[in-house]
């Protein structure tokens, strides 16, 4: 419970990514991803490693339940063609795995992963000119119960 209401906080949404870096820099990355791990991050995600999803998969099976693997990644700057090789390998691999003894096998993936931030910040910046100046909607003086309509 503790960890849910931390995360719908805005003092650590504002202040995480801070934090983060501080502790990088303070206790090391090691130090900080496990502390993350054990964490937030075993009730957000199944793992680090396609080992991890695989046995998440494997125990959700089990139970009847199925499951969707997610890859995240995003907010590269000036991604290098190794790295967004990198990416494809590494999801191609997770497909293979995940998919291997099991009848059918859900991936999911912002494709995010291989557009730059530069791009999307340009993409972000197109929709708020279309959104704002075009479509002249203005959140800011909309009624929280109102609706968009398409008049």
């Amino acid at each position: 419970m503790f960890i849910y209401r931390m995360m719908a906080s805005n003092f650590f949404i504002n202040h995480s990514l801070t934090a983060m870096s501080l502790s990088y820099r303070t206790i090391g990355m090691r130090v900080t991803n496990t502390l993350i791990e054990k964490t937030a991050g075993s009730i957000f995600t199944g793992g680090v490693s396609v080992e991890d999803l695989c046995r998440d998969m494997d125990v959700l099976q089990k139970r009847n339940i199925g499951s969707i693997s997610m890859m995240v990644v995003e907010g590269l700057t000036n991604a290098e063609e190794k790295t967004l090789d990198y990416f494809y390998t590494m999801s191609m691999d997770t497909v293979k795995k995940m998919s291997e003894g099991r009848p059918e096998a859900h991936f999911a993936m912002k494709l995010t992963a291989f557009v730059s931030l530069e791009i999307m910040e340009k993409i972000s910046g197109a929709q708020k000119t279309f959104v704002h100046d075009i479509m002249a909607i203005d959140y800011s003086n909309q009624d929280s119960n109102s609706v968009l309509t398409r008049e």
